[in-house]
């Protein structure tokens, strides 16, 4: 059975794609124990309920990978770049896949895909710098042409061929699908457009004619010809920057009152779902908050049934982080979230994004990371 190097902060259970601590998480656990077979079972029997959900999905490639059908999980890892070209996830598993057969060439161009929808994905750099020290060192053994060296007498150390790169094969979505399955667009950035100066005309050579004396006439000569004087180019002068005002007192304390009123609220979230209370949970969430993979109905029944199945929970919030944009109506808030039930004890970072609607922060966005 194939092994795989997994990076810490994607090990963290948490909520993406409507999946909170529930299904999607127990299924992880149980890769993370190396019990494939269970997860596999785990991920068909949900996936029968909401076959759209991409969570799942991946995981359901990481356990048939575990099992050594690699063939099924790069079908399955395929099938998600296609309907989800935005996830990089899905690029980076098929790279993991493509480099444990030794195929370095699909391997990098997966992660090349991975790190074109998300520039800043971490594990796809990770895993590309693998696989391009594995390519290098094929490059370095074609030049030499030769295999393995061992030599008997120990005057030198062998030359060994580095076997194949364990790339890392994650099992969480950093990043939010299309609401409903649909892949969200791609969209290129457009270019600014190319100004040229137009050419300024040059003024004709200016002719002097020749000079005669009332005396005695002058032979006609060759006219003198006066080459133009190129106008200088007038001179730009930079424009100085305007000295950054210092935000008068009223403006530094209406944040902060806007800054206890989020983390308030964010609490209060916290504490509802820890007591069960689970109108008051729900309540926390905006009317524009859109689940991934099913609608806001599935989604609340969901959330209720899993609430009510646990017999104990407790959530806890830790780092606390609030940057408020579009003028003070939306805040996103970064924090570390620390669950724990009878059947389940994680701890992982969160984004919330929270809008502003009347007096009240009420969550838009959910995501890991």
């Amino acid at each position: 059975m194939p092994a795989y190097r997994l990076p810490s902060l994607l090990l963290s259970l948490a909520l993406i794609s409507g999946a909170y601590a529930g299904e999607a998480e127990d299924i992880a656990t149980s890769l993370n124990r190396g019990q494939a077979d269970a997860a596999l079972q785990a991920a068909d029997k949900a996936l029968a309920k909401t076959p759209r959900d991409a969570r799942l999905r991946l995981l359901r490639g990481n356990a048939l990978a575990q099992l050594g059908r690699s063939a099924e999980a790069i079908q399955v890892f395929t099938a998600l770049t296609s309907e989800y070209p935005n996830l990089p996830e899905p690029y980076n598993n098929l790279a993991a896949l493509y480099a444990q057969q030794g195929q370095l060439d699909k391997a990098r161009a997966a992660l090349q895909m991975a790190l074109q929808t998300n520039p800043a994905y971490a594990t796809a750099h990770a895993n590309l710098a693998d696989v391009y020290a594995r390519l290098a060192a094929q490059a370095y053994d074609k030049a030499l042409q030769r295999d393995i060296v061992e030599r008997q007498n120990g005057s030198a150390a062998p030359v060994i061929k580095s076997d194949a790169p364990r790339l890392a094969l994650v099992q969480d979505l950093l990043s939010r699908p299309a609401p409903g399955g649909t892949p969200a667009p791609v969209v290129a950035a457009a270019r600014p457009p190319v100004v040229v100066a137009a050419a300024k005309p040059v003024a004709p050579p200016v002719t002097v004619p020749p000079v005669a004396t009332a005396s005695k006439p002058v032979a006609p000569t060759t006219p003198a010809v006066v080459a133009p004087v190129p106008a200088k180019p007038a001179e730009v002068k930079p424009t100085p920057a305007k000295p950054v005002e210092p935000k008068p007192a009223e403006s530094k304390a209406e944040d902060s009152a806007n800054e206890e009123q989020v983390v308030k609220a964010v609490r209060g979230w916290a504490d509802a779902w820890s007591d069960k209370r689970v109108p008051a949970y729900l309540a926390s969430y905006s009317r524009s908050f859109k689940p991934g993979g099913m609608s806001r109905s599935e989604w609340e029944k969901q959330r209720r049934e899993r609430i009510d199945a646990a017999r104990k929970i407790e959530v806890k919030l830790a780092n606390i982080r609030v940057k408020f944009s579009d003028g003070g109506q939306t805040a996103t808030v970064r924090l570390v979230q620390r669950y724990k039930s009878d059947k389940l004890d994680t701890s992982t970072g969160k984004t919330l994004i929270l809008e502003r609607n009347g007096g009240r922060w009420l969550i838009r966005e959910e995501r890991v990371g």
